[in-house]
């Protein structure tokens, strides 16, 4: 099977909805994660991740359930609210 950009809009949590989109970075041998977060349908910020060591079922896996990621979860929470005690 051949590497290809993956695109998927998910609910994150109340009115939080992400639009991801996974690519394959073959120079550099890892997949790029990028998050374009809305806030009741306005865009509130965007973020990406480098997923290095992955293949392609795993990185599809990750950006599917992003919502059961707690790092990636607790990571934008942060980008989006700042840190928080």
């Amino acid at each position: 099977m051949s590497e290809h950009n993956f695109n998927l809009i998910t609910q994150l949590e109340g009115n939080l909805k992400a639009f991801i989109q996974l690519s394959p970075q073959p120079q550099n041998k890892h997949w790029l994660l990028d998050i374009n977060l809305f806030y009741e349908g306005e865009l509130a910020g965007c973020t990406s991740f480098n997923l290095q060591g992955y293949d392609q079922h795993e990185a599809e896996h990750i950006a599917r359930n992003i919502r059961k990621n707690e790092f990636m979860m607790k990571e934008i929470d942060e980008f989006l609210w700042g840190e928080s005690d």
